[in-house]
């Protein structure tokens, strides 16, 4: 059963996500779209791997948005606005593993309350399935320092090509994350293990692939 201070940090957690939510889709619907966001909306309206600027994920969400709402700026920015909706309950579903309940939904709330997350998936940009990429990364390399098994080092797969697909900065998290094992005995010894360096190289096989795409693709005409 839950406390009484689990049932107030929920309840306070899901008022202010339910408030910040709709207040996202109101900007979302009426604050034009700017340069970069308009470029990312013509490039989905030419389906590529990669493009002149970027991988192609912010492209492929673009198009996803405009063919399931139609062809407006709350279209082309769905998908972004539902990311940015999930990461906060990722940060509790993470913290509640580790810290309990409480922890988990205080912990949410915060996210909510941080400017940068909190206006996180208001424009269609690949800072959004980055910071998702981030946060799956986050998890898997968590959950691996306790125990290496198949379905932590998937989602640290899972997290590497959501990052690769979405820009080159994210080889940045690759490289805190690297640093930061190797200063940690237990992810030393994490490393240790040949399932966590294929979907390593994995993950920086397909991050090239895209990063290559970006040098050598031509934006449609």
């Amino acid at each position: 059963m839950a406390t009484a201070s689990e049932q107030r940090a929920c309840t306070t957690f899901l008022v202010l996500w339910a408030l910040i939510s709709g207040v996202k889709v109101l900007i979302a619907a009426y604050l034009p779209l700017f340069v970069d966001e308009a470029f990312y909306w013509q490039e989905g309206q030419h389906l590529a791997p990669a493009y002149s600027d970027l991988p192609g994920l912010t492209a492929w969400l673009t198009r996803l948005g405009v063919e399931l709402v139609g062809n407006h700026r709350l279209g082309v920015r769905l998908p972004f606005l539902l990311l940015g909706a999930l990461l906060p309950w990722m940060v509790v579903n993470i913290t509640t593993r580790w810290f309990g309940a409480r922890a988990g939904w205080q912990a949410g709330a915060f996210t909510l309350l941080m400017p940068l997350s909190a206006t996180l998936g208001i424009l269609a940009v690949p800072d959004v399935p980055m910071a998702i990429a981030a946060v799956l990364c986050l998890d898997a390399g968590a959950r691996l320092l306790r125990n290496v098994d198949a379905g932590a080092v998937l989602l640290l797969a899972l997290g590497l090509l959501v990052g690769a697909l979405s820009h080159y900065r994210f080889i940045g998290v690759i490289v805190v994350g690297f640093i930061a094992l190797l200063l940690l005995p237990e992810g030393r010894r994490m490393l240790r293990d040949a399932r966590v360096w294929v979907a390593i190289a994995w993950g920086s096989w397909r991050g090239c692939r895209c990063w290559r795409g970006t040098w050598t693709t031509r934006m449609p005409d």
